[in-house]
């Protein structure tokens, strides 16, 4: 089961500057996750032009040979001939000049990301100030693989929901064709420690046994707050075509870890048993012991007469202090007027992964 074939994420800030909270790690495998940055979007970076190579340096004047040690019957001094005196040896020659080392060539990248965007951005990346009001501030193309484990912003989760078969792993996520990939498979997933999701008032979580491998792509820290988020993506198409329809959500959403301290989530989500519809939500709770719910519903974006969530579209999600608006290719979908159970005020992670739920429908 693949999905989440994504060409472009981008964020864009507006209202306030997105605050820098640097107190939850994100999961990677490692203990500590490692800093984010401001919101995003976009891809491969551009190759910088090649360093001017340096002059080498002067060769070093030869040491004099040594003077050949007498030899008792005739032993050959250091570069002295064999006799009954060794021949003092001859006096090293100077070393050559070293040449200039070459100019470097230029890159061959895309061009980098204007100044003051982050990420990883090409020539498709578009206008800073997209959007009035608002300013580019993140940008993820994917024309080049992003290092899962050294980005600056990016990172992969070793959790899992605690709902249904699947577990995350950054094997299932994968870079082709200026696209991220998200891929599900059929394997029995043994119990571990995860860095994703702390268990409450711990610095690591349990991720229990799971039948199905998938994948989270994520940023590494609480740094994002009011903004648009863009995404263009597409669900999977279940078991190749071919067999049954699955169980899953394909998703882009903000959220906040740890979750059972504040638990803060706006959803874009594409569900399997509703391909003509897009799944929003809203989650604003603290000190939650489960799932508190939230402004939930799903919708078929107007203006498009043959929406299937398995063709490529853009979903933003708008948030604001005191609305949250999703969009579907420019089509307003819906605009939560600060509806409980409020919107939002502090910063959260940019998530995208696929989920299998139990029950019907099984990557197979």
């Amino acid at each position: 089961m693949m999905g989440l074939a994504t060409a472009t994420v981008a964020m864009f800030s507006g209202c306030s500057t997105p605050p820098t909270d640097t107190g939850t790690p994100g999961s990677a495998g490692s203990a500590s996750g490692v800093a984010g940055s401001t919101s995003g979007t976009a891809g491969g970076s551009g190759g910088a032009t090649g360093a001017a190579g340096t002059t080498g340096a002067a060769g070093a004047t030869g040491a004099a040979g040594a003077t050949g040690a007498a030899g008792a019957a005739g032993a050959a001094g250091a570069n002295g001939a064999a006799g009954a005196t060794g021949v003092a040896g001859m006096a090293g020659t100077a070393g050559a000049t070293g040449t200039a080392g070459a100019t470097g060539t230029a890159g061959t990248g895309a061009a980098g990301c204007p100044t003051g965007v982050k990420g990883h951005c090409n020539a498709d990346t578009g206008a800073v100030d997209k959007y009035p009001g608002f300013h580019l501030a993140l940008a993820e193309e994917f024309d080049q693989p992003v290092d899962l484990d050294k980005d600056p912003i990016w990172t992969w989760s070793d959790g899992g929901p605690p709902e249904g078969q699947a577990r995350f792993n950054k094997s299932q996520i994968t870079f082709a064709n200026g696209q991220m990939i998200i891929t599900a498979i059929k394997q029995s997933v043994p119990p571990s420690t995860s860095y994703a999701e702390p268990d409450q008032n711990k610095t690591t979580g349990t991720a229990s046994a799971r039948s199905v491998l998938s994948g989270e792509f994520r940023t590494k820290y609480n740094n994002y707050r009011y903004g648009r988020y863009d995404v263009k993506f597409q669900a999977p198409v279940e078991n190749g075509g071919t067999g049954p329809d699955g169980n899953f959500l394909s998703t882009m959403f903000t959220f906040r870890t740890p979750k059972w301290k504040q638990w803060r989530e706006l959803d874009n989500e594409l569900e399997a048993n509703i391909k003509n519809k897009v799944a929003y939500n809203v989650v604003n709770a603290d000190n939650a012991g489960g799932y508190p719910g939230g402004d939930s519903g799903n919708l078929a974006p107007p203006g498009i007469a043959t929406f299937s969530i398995q063709t490529m579209h853009t979903y933003i999600i708008e948030w604001l202090p005191t609305k949250v608006t999703w969009y579907v290719d420019g089509q307003m979908l819906r605009s939560n007027n600060n509806t409980a159970p409020g919107v939002p005020t502090i910063s959260a992670k940019i998530m995208m992964n696929l989920w299998v739920f139990a029950g019907d429908g099984p990557v197979t």
